[in-house]
């Protein structure tokens, strides 16, 4: 069957009428089927609320645009985007979960009755073998006169898809009254050991910690082995151009130049990001990320967050942009606290790879353990203080489904993977650059210096030293910055040779917290608003001190006590 796709992908959407309206729940399989109409396999995830886009498709001379999952339960950013869409469409392709039918047609039959359109179940091999079922569809059919179309959407066969391309040139109203379902249509994903009492949630968490801490711990072993082969042509090479003139020596193999840093980029920073994001992939498409989001899901009340933000949250360990962006698909009474959470506590796959290697250089590796237990505990508490009972109260709504496992697809995981070195090298690759030679730059006018003697105050009320001054400013610009300040380019050791175990931790805490990475922080701005960013930004501030001041004063007076 000959097919011609022509996509176009667009935030907000331009109010214009589309021929034909995809639209469902979350985890329907509306983006899979989309991608089988193009004949492509399907490389979606499994992940609830994962599209956050409209995304026009004609397929044989059809305008299709598939629109983000709506929720029925929760007020979120593209459900209300999809509502407005819906009044200024002429046809509806209803998209219905076979598992689900009852409670789908029930939240979703109002929003399409009287329009023209047709039906399509997907997950249809889930209960294709039930005899009941298969006779209530022939029913369904007759009784609408609508096409209802069945499909297994990561597998949608060449008879389907002539099915659906004759069914869109046929539509037909649906009935004001809601079809009556008799058969037992519903499937229950089977319990696993994520729902046992005690075990479940422990298990739940530590797999959704399991990436991030894999993702360091391999990649930097994979760097430290490759390092001492890098570092000869890396020396070779400043030892060339450090005959340049100035500022262009300070700003390319200085001490916080372009060269200097350059393997640590490459080393430690690219290795992390590939290896999480091809974890995090593969959590999604199996549909474990939500799976251990759900089991979670009570636990994260208490600090004014449901399942589905701690997802956002786990994301934002790969890169806090698109984690931020995500937050479109969380309830509006708890999205800010998820983009709160995102920006203290979720130490993104450029911070963590530069904490670890600032242990390293300082030949405390150990310190890496008590880094990410502070950085969780202080966000729990963070969250706490800064949400209030209304929040939590409606973080409480905000249930996830228990969706089920499958298959991973390596399509899937393998695409988004290229498409975090293309972010990486397109985004992460100019901004260190820029951050290099501008630090570099600044140097030799003395900038730095100045700029560490005024922040020199607040590194001693906070009992660091004021070296320490120079990567919470590079931290707060962007959060690898705080290798570059700390890290001494010559020597691979750290610039601060007197410093005990709790100041260092405490300077790569307040580094990491104490702001958001600006490029963070333009997406809070354009995401909510400049007076939200800035309250959020002061608010970090203030709290990221406190934690930091407690920490610093308070360890060694307990550690003297107890001595």
């Amino acid at each position: 069957m000959g097919q011609f796709i022509d996509v176009q992908t667009f935030y907000p959407e331009p109010k214009v009428k589309s021929q034909w309206l995809l639209i469902g729940k979350e985890s329907v399989g509306k983006t899979a089927l989309t991608e089988n109409l193009m004949g492509k396999k399907s490389g979606s995830s499994n992940l609830q609320g994962s599209s956050l886009f409209c995304q026009e498709y004609t397929w044989n001379g059809q305008v299709i645009t598939d629109t983000p999952g709506i929720q029925t339960r929760m007020d979120s950013v593209v459900t209300s985007q999809v509502l407005r869409r819906l009044k200024t469409s002429e046809h509806v392709i209803l998209t219905l979960k076979s598992t689900d039918l009852p409670s789908d047609l029930s939240d979703l039959w109002h929003m399409v009755q009287g329009r023209s359109g047709i039906v399509i179940i997907t997950y249809w091999d889930k209960v294709k073998h039930r005899e009941d079922v298969r006779k209530e569809l022939d029913k369904l059919r007759a009784d609408t006169d609508l096409a209802w179309i069945t499909i297994d959407n990561r597998h949608v066969t060449e008879e389907q898809l002539v099915q659906i391309e004759q069914a869109l040139t046929q539509p037909a109203r649906f009935p004001t009254e809601i079809p009556k379902l008799e058969a037992n249509w519903s499937v229950k994903p089977k319990q696993l050991v994520f729902e046992y009492a005690w075990l479940g949630p422990i298990l739940s968490l530590c797999l959704l910690v399991l990436p991030a801490w894999f993702a360091v711990t391999n990649a930097n072993a994979f760097a430290d082995l490759l390092y001492p082969y890098v570092e000869s042509p890396v020396n070779t090479l400043k030892s060339n151009l450090g005959t340049l003139p100035a500022p262009f020596n300070h700003m390319l193999v200085g001490d916080y130049g372009l060269i200097s840093m350059l393997p640590f980029l490459i080393l430690y920073a690219l290795p992390t990001v590939i290896v999480f994001s091809m974890i995090i992939s593969i959590y999604k498409t199996t549909g474990l990320i939500d799976r251990l989001s759900y089991r979670l899901d009570p636990f994260m009340h208490k600090i004014g967050l449901s399942g589905r933000d701690l997802v956002r949250v786990v994301m934002g360990f790969g890169c806090n942009v698109p984690a931020i962006i995500q937050t479109r698909n969380c309830s509006c009474c708890t999205r800010g606290s998820c983009i709160s959470a995102i920006s203290f506590g979720s130490a993104c796959s450029y911070q963590l790879p530069a904490t670890v290697a600032v242990f390293s250089a300082a030949g405390k590796p150990y310190l890496t353990l008590p880094y990410l237990l502070i950085l969780a505990v202080t966000t729990c508490i963070y969250l706490l203080l800064t949400t209030t009972k209304q929040q939590r109260n409606a973080a409480s709504y905000n249930l996830l489904s228990r969706g089920f496992l499958q298959p991973p697809n390596w399509r899937f995981a393998l695409s988004e993977m290229v498409g975090v070195m293309k972010s990486f090298f397109n985004t992460a690759f100019p901004l260190f650059v820029v951050i290099c030679l501008l630090v570099g730059f600044l140097e030799w006018l003395g900038v730095i210096e100045s700029l560490t003697h005024f922040i020199a105050p607040l590194m001693t009320m906070v009992n660091l030293p004021e070296g320490a001054a120079i990567a919470v400013i590079l931290g707060a610009i962007r959060k690898d910055g705080l290798a570059i300040g700390l890290i001494d380019s010559t020597s691979q050791g750290l610039k601060l040779t007197e410093i005990t175990d709790i100041q260092l931790l405490c300077a790569v805490y307040l580094a990491g917290v104490m702001l958001p990475c600006v490029v963070s922080l333009l997406t809070i701005v354009r995401e909510m608003s400049l007076g939200y960013a800035s309250r959020l930004a002061m608010r970090q501030i203030f709290w990221a001190l406190c934690f930091t001041l407690a920490l610093s004063w308070g360890v060694p007076f307990i550690s003297t006590v107890f001595a």
